[in-house]
């Protein structure tokens, strides 16, 4: 039988064996950099499915964390990015790229231009022509491993061309992210790209697990793991965030849609979340049906404008956003710190003048709304009472996503809600699309009129600075006195995050994850 003494003796060399076990362990993960007390896991709430596994193209966070592409479009300058130069011939006609050498995919594989041409072949295989200007690309040559000329139908396509190469959908892939590998037409199982993160996992409308790519070339991830989960209803993912369910919720990076409801901002910031703000090349505004009476007289489009009080548009929503009062864009529209135009000022006698300057004493006005959206229909309750002092008796259609859309394109409204612009990288593009009816993205234009349209083609094709500069704020001015649209707010997106997320940054508007990590 074991004595008191022996049993106390045998348990000390239990226990010094068991921790000499346990600080093995924890200085073998410590020198692989990982830690239970360390662990970095990001938890985000967002608005849509990644659509990582896509017939077509992957959502938009993937693809900015996952891939990159030729160049960037930042501050108002094209950018090289997995491009290190570009030449451009025959006025626009040829873009020939130089590739930087020595750059993996995440696989292991190395990056060469026919990566590059498999991607926008499938974009032209795919009929993708939203954004990408792939349509009009007659041809593209693979010169070397590391320089690639894209050949244009036309060579008219010009500066809009080159910026459209930093679009999202311009993100380059490798082949074999799609199955069948290297199939154009394939369908993408698992993005591989060049970028700092990778996918680890993805349920569809579910979630989707990122983690770091171990073969990125510049700042390395602090977090382990980010888990983005799709949560559609805006007061579902704040209250996620409230309930500690998520670390933080990210407007959807297209903007304009699926984003923190504008009035639920301060509270949060009351409750003790940061709110991460940051302005975007993007305008909410009134589109006119202007192809039909009264909507084709400037005077009938002029009165509206002069009838809503932009203060109050931002005011409505807490002061976030702010009001549009200098043009079509805030701060970061291309060239608008230049433009000297001046928003019509809230002014209800004008309005009735003009209203009835045009033989109208009152009018009837139908205004569309995208009911899945709350902001979308406080706004349009606003404009509702501000026009109906000024004689403009509105009714508020609010619609479910289909029903909208089937309505907008039958042409049948007098009024909708809109925006113009987006993110910084489709300045060009999206000005072009909504007011360029020969642009490949007009069917969902907002305005256009002959001599608005000649303006902006130069601004948006010339490769000359001096060129687009005087066209764009011709084009600003044109707009403005002609009233095409009504602006009523320079938009922005938002991240609201616990305190324990540091780190935060936005790369122009887009959210950056590599320097973020978990107090």
């Amino acid at each position: 039988m074991l004595t008191k003494g022996k049993k106390i003796g045998i348990m000390l060399v239990c226990v010094i064996f068991l921790c000499s076990i346990m600080v093995g362990c924890i200085e073998r993960k410590e020198q692989e950099g990982v830690t239970s007390a360390s662990s970095q896991i990001l938890t985000i709430g967002y608005g849509r499915d990644t659509n990582v596994e896509s017939p077509k193209m992957m959502g938009f966070m993937p693809e900015m964390m996952v891939l990159e592409r030729l160049i960037e479009y930042r501050d108002g300058k094209i950018l090289p990015e997995l491009a290190s130069s570009w030449d451009i011939k025959d006025n626009g006609r040829t873009i020939i790229f130089h590739l930087r050498s020595g750059i993996k995919f995440s696989d292991g594989q190395p990056f060469t231009a026919d990566d590059v041409k498999f991607t926008f072949e499938r974009l032209k295989a795919l009929k993708y022509y939203h954004w990408t200007e792939a349509d009009r690309i007659d041809s593209i040559e693979v010169i070397d491993p590391h320089t690639i000329a894209f050949h244009y139908k036309e060579g008219k396509e010009g500066y809009i061309a080159l910026t459209a190469f930093g679009e999202y959908h311009c993100s380059i892939m490798s082949p074999a992210s799609v199955e069948p590998k290297g199939d154009v037409k394939g369908k993408i199982v698992n993005p591989i790209g060049t970028g700092p993160w990778k996918v680890a996992e993805y349920v569809k409308d579910q979630y989707t697990i990122f983690v770091p790519n171990e073969l990125y070339r510049g700042e390395k991830p602090k977090l382990d793991k980010i888990i983005v989960k799709d949560i559609p209803d805006a007061e579902t993912r704040v209250l996620a965030l409230r309930s500690g369910d998520v670390d933080m919720i990210v407007d959807y990076y297209h903007g304009g849609s699926r984003y923190t409801p504008r009035n639920s901002l301060e509270p949060l910031k009351s409750a003790g979340f940061n709110v991460f703000k940051c302005e975007m090349p993007m305008t909410t505004v009134i589109v006119f049906n202007y192809h039909k009476k009264p909507w084709d007289d400037v005077r009938v489009r002029k009165a509206v404008n002069y009838a809503i009080d932009k203060e109050g548009v931002s005011a409505l929503f807490d002061n976030w956003v702010a009001p549009a009062k200098h043009g079509l864009y805030g701060v970061k529209g291309p060239y608008i710190k230049e433009s000297n135009v001046e928003e019509y000022p809230y002014d209800v006698n004008i309005a009735r003048n003009l209203l009835e300057e045009a033989g109208y004493k009152e009018l009837e006005a139908d205004l569309i709304l995208k009911g899945e959206n709350p902001d979308e229909v406080k706004l349009g309750e606003f404009i509702q009472a501000q026009l109906k002092k000024a004689g403009i008796n509105v009714k508020l259609d609010v619609l479910e996503g289909g029903a909208y859309n089937e309505r907008r394109n039958k042409g049948d409204y007098d009024l909708r809600i809109y925006y113009i612009g987006g993110p910084e990288r489709r300045s060009y593009t999206r000005t072009d699309g909504r007011f360029n009816p020969d642009a490949p993205e007009f069917k969902y234009g907002a305005y256009d009129d002959p001599e608005l349209t000649r303006v902006l083609k130069i601004a948006v094709s010339s490769f000359n600075d001096s060129e687009r500069r005087k066209a764009f704020k011709e084009f600003y001015q044109l707009l403005h006195d002609k009233a095409g649209v009504v602006p009523l707010y320079y938009d922005a997106v938002f991240i609201v995050a616990n305190k324990k997320v540091r780190g935060v940054k936005y790369v122009s508007s887009e959210p950056r994850f590599t320097g973020v990590w978990i107090e």
